[in-house]
């Protein structure tokens, strides 16, 4: 009795088990059916719709109906940003698995938003989370934060953008804001840490000033790590 008692708990803990496992499945295949939904449906028509706005800005007179079709635009663009983001979530690893580098850069930048006030664009391209060596990952993660955390305590922006770009051998990191700029004074202590994770890898960082104003870093290594780093 004891022996069969025993075999009848262990096929309820597998089957319940296996029950788990399709529950999981399931759960991730819905994430991968939304997130497709959101792109090759939402998304284009929101950009159609953006496109069809700006076509019609030229034929406008009125400088306050023109000004109002354009914040329109500006709105379906930010919007567009944010559904791709949350597409990047539903598309990166859950539960119990280690999150990929896409999906850590994700939660950065949405961790951000509830700081800012807004919530930044984001632009991932190419095979991050194949092509990226760990060592490069982490110092991109790292550099992120740091740049992310200048933009909420320094920049007084309204606006933020993201971009991170695997090609041609080479990760390149983009971070752009439309605050009040990089006081010259603070530029050495605030950079050189970045600076360094750069010049560790091979690469290099800068910080510009768009002509539009505001603050852009630039941070671009090579994806081969260097001995010793």
């Amino acid at each position: 009795m004891l022996q069969a008692f025993a075999g009848q708990a262990a096929l309820a803990l597998e089957l319940a088990e296996a029950r788990r496992d399709a529950e999981r499945l399931g759960l991730l295949e819905d994430r991968d059916r939304i997130a497709k939904d959101l792109h090759d449906v939402v998304i284009q028509r929101l950009f159609a719709t953006a496109m069809t706005l700006m076509s019609t800005v030229r034929l406008v007179d009125h400088p306050q109906a023109s000004k109002r079709l354009q914040h329109a635009i500006d709105e379906l663009d930010e919007t567009i940003r944010q559904i791709r983001s949350s597409i990047f979530a539903l598309q990166g690893p859950h539960d119990d698995v280690a999150p990929s580098p896409r999906g850590q850069i994700v939660s950065l930048v949405e961790g951000t938003g509830s700081h800012l006030g807004f919530m930044p664009g984001l632009r991932v391209e190419g095979q991050i989370d194949t092509l990226v060596p760990e060592p490069v990952v982490e110092h991109l993660l790292a550099v992120l934060r740091e740049a992310l955390s200048n933009v909420v305590r320094h920049s007084r922006a309204g606006r933020a953008d993201v971009s991170v770009e695997v090609a041609g051998g080479r990760l390149a990191l983009v971070v752009t804001d439309d605050g009040v700029g990089v006081r010259e004074a603070g530029r050495r202590s605030g950079l050189r840490n970045i600076e360094e994770r750069a010049q560790r890898l091979g690469g290099a960082a800068r910080v510009e000033t768009p002509e539009s104003g505001g603050t852009r870093l630039c941070w671009e290594v090579p994806l081969q790590v260097p001995a010793g780093s």
